[in-house]
């Protein structure tokens, strides 16, 4: 059972993080998104876990490129327990001397079906090369209908 309201929130949020920020990685999303960077929230050099949290609490697909926050975000201690919550997305880019931030954020907003990052938990990791591996982090029946295939490197 979802405990959150995402399907009262038309509009799409993301946060881009601050390791990210300096890119010109706005212009990746539709206009009607509501695209926020740390300083937004308040949360400019703050630890990895008060930055996440914000993002959480504010409603957004986080864009990071920092290892650490997969992690804190996969384990979450607010997904534990019956009424365990989901979230709207990770995307984690790798470092990369081969394609730009921007390059690997276009493939994994490919592998992101827009119109429901407000349904579902995603998680999406590009690679150097700019590979994706796609999981999705919600609730089981949502993650058993979504193809295995695309949990792999594509």
């Amino acid at each position: 059972m979802r405990t959150d309201t995402r399907n009262d929130m038309a509009k799409k949020r993301v946060f881009l993080d601050e390791c990210c920020g300096e890119d010109d990685l706005r212009s990746c999303f539709p206009p009607k998104a509501h695209v926020y960077v740390a300083a937004d929230f308040g949360v400019r050099g703050k630890e990895d876990p008060t930055v996440i949290d914000q993002a959480i609490k504010r409603g957004c697909l986080i864009i990071t490129v920092n290892k650490d926050f997969v992690d804190y975000y996969r384990n979450h201690a607010r997904r534990k327990g019956k009424n365990g919550m989901y979230f709207y997305g990770l995307v984690f880019l790798k470092p990369s001397k081969i394609m730009t931030r921007r390059e690997q954020l276009q493939r994994a907003l490919k592998e992101i079906a827009w119109e429901e990052t407000r349904d579902h938990d995603d998680l999406v990791i590009v690679s150097a090369a700019g590979k994706t591996r796609h999981a999705r982090l919600c609730h089981p029946p949502c993650a058993a209908e979504f193809p295995a295939d695309q949990t792999e490197w594509g």
